[in-house]
């Protein structure tokens, strides 16, 4: 791993963005990496938009500035495709995971993304069946697993996830939010 290994989430709002970074964020450390994890807000009202970010290294971690370079750019809301600030600083090399049932060639011409790679997963309707509601965090958890296995693999990820969620959640929230990271691990396309 270069020095950093950075993560800059989109979504907006309500919809666990800052919760799946720093739950990521946790999940990575529990694995052995030096981590940090925080958002950047604007307006602080429900369905605004936002980023929140996350670094990964081998080492301590001394800057917290927002992402510039991301190695992978995670989407919670696609309707904020078409803003510059989701493709701002990518790298030929960044992957993008979105959250959409909409095939990954579809996503890809729509992000102008030449040679990055696009994962897609349907990380509401995971949440749908498993909550009842739109939480989209823990599917795209697992998708990040999918993307940077090199990171977290998925079986690690579910082990640390466990322990994060039993000091937060219920055993029955628990199990549902490891089955929607399998899921979201397994489910969607990439191109």
């Amino acid at each position: 791993m270069s020095k950093y290994y950075e993560v800059r989430w989109h979504g907006r709002g309500g919809q666990g963005t800052v919760t799946g970074a720093k739950s990521l964020g946790e999940t990575v450390q529990g694995a052995g990496k030096f981590v940090v994890a925080f958002p950047e807000y604007g307006p602080e009202r429900r369905g605004a938009p936002l980023r929140a970010f996350n670094r990964f290294s081998d080492h301590e971690i001394r800057i917290h500035t927002p992402v510039q370079n991301p190695d992978i750019v995670i989407i919670v809301d696609p309707t904020l495709i078409g803003s510059g600030k989701i493709i701002a600083g990518v790298k030929p090399e960044t992957k993008y995971i979105v959250n959409t049932r909409r095939p990954a060639k579809e996503i890809k011409k729509l992000l102008n993304a030449d040679t990055q790679k696009v994962f897609t997963i349907p990380a509401n309707r995971i949440s749908k069946e498993l909550f009842k509601k739109e939480i989209p965090n823990s599917a795209m958890m697992g998708a990040f697993a999918k993307a940077a296995g090199h990171i977290i693999s998925i079986d690690r990820l579910i082990e640390e996830a466990k322990h994060v969620f039993n000091d937060m959640l219920g055993p029955d929230l628990v199990e549902k939010n490891l089955e929607a990271m399998r899921l979201g691990y397994e489910s969607g396309d990439e191109i």
